[in-house]
């Protein structure tokens, strides 16, 4: 059994964290992709992105939520491990870090609480807006320690600022439109965090 768990120890930290997060945003994008493409008709002006999960793609939807968050935790402890450093403030670090792994989680629930049913209806909404809430914290958190990182670059650092901004937008107009523009761009947020740290060799 001892044996088992050091394999599996062993395989998870013989890959690069940021690995994981390149790997969650392509899952997340090819799914979202999917989704549009066999709903019929479907305008991101005026229907949620939600609406995806009941089209001809909806399984694929909604499992690729599911696999995003899943994947996506160990990145958001690989960050979190990254910027633990002397210089950090260790309360803003563990929030960070506690915020970015209740992200993965809700995005994870809003994939599985899926259907008509009032119960589901509502643990699927409020996790939902649980990722926009926590998303808006956790992003603003890891751009405040990476702005005090000298290894991070300023360019980086506030454009994290930006996207956290999205989801202060979307979370004021509450439209399918800012849902869509605060949804890709975590995924560029994520893309650009992971693709930087694996070129540093962090």
């Amino acid at each position: 059994m001892k044996k088992e768990f050091y394999f599996f120890k062993k395989f998870i930290t013989s890959f690069p964290g940021s690995v994981f997060g390149l790997i969650s945003i392509g899952i997340s994008l090819f799914t979202h992709l999917i989704g549009v493409l066999l709903y019929p008709n479907y305008d991101m002006t005026s229907m949620a992105i939600s609406f995806l999960g009941d089209g001809y793609g909806g399984i694929i939807y909604r499992v690729g939520l599911i696999l995003s968050g899943i994947i996506g935790i160990p990145f958001c402890f690989y960050l979190g491990k990254s910027l633990d450093n002397e210089d950090t403030d260790e309360p803003i670090r563990k929030l960070a870090l506690i915020g970015s792994i209740i992200y993965c989680i809700s995005l994870t629930f809003v994939g599985y609480f899926w259907g008509n049913n009032i119960v589901v209806s509502f643990i699927h909404g409020l996790c939902a807006f649980l990722c926009w809430v926590d998303g808006l914290i956790f992003i603003s958190l890891f751009s405040i320690l990476m702005l005090k990182d000298e290894r991070f670059p300023k360019s980086i650092t506030f454009f994290g600022f930006v996207i956290a901004g999205t989801f202060l937008l979307h979370l004021t107009v509450l439209s399918s439109i800012t849902q869509w523009i605060m949804t890709l761009s975590i995924m560029l947020w994520v893309w650009v965090i992971s693709s930087y740290m694996l070129y540093k060799h962090f």
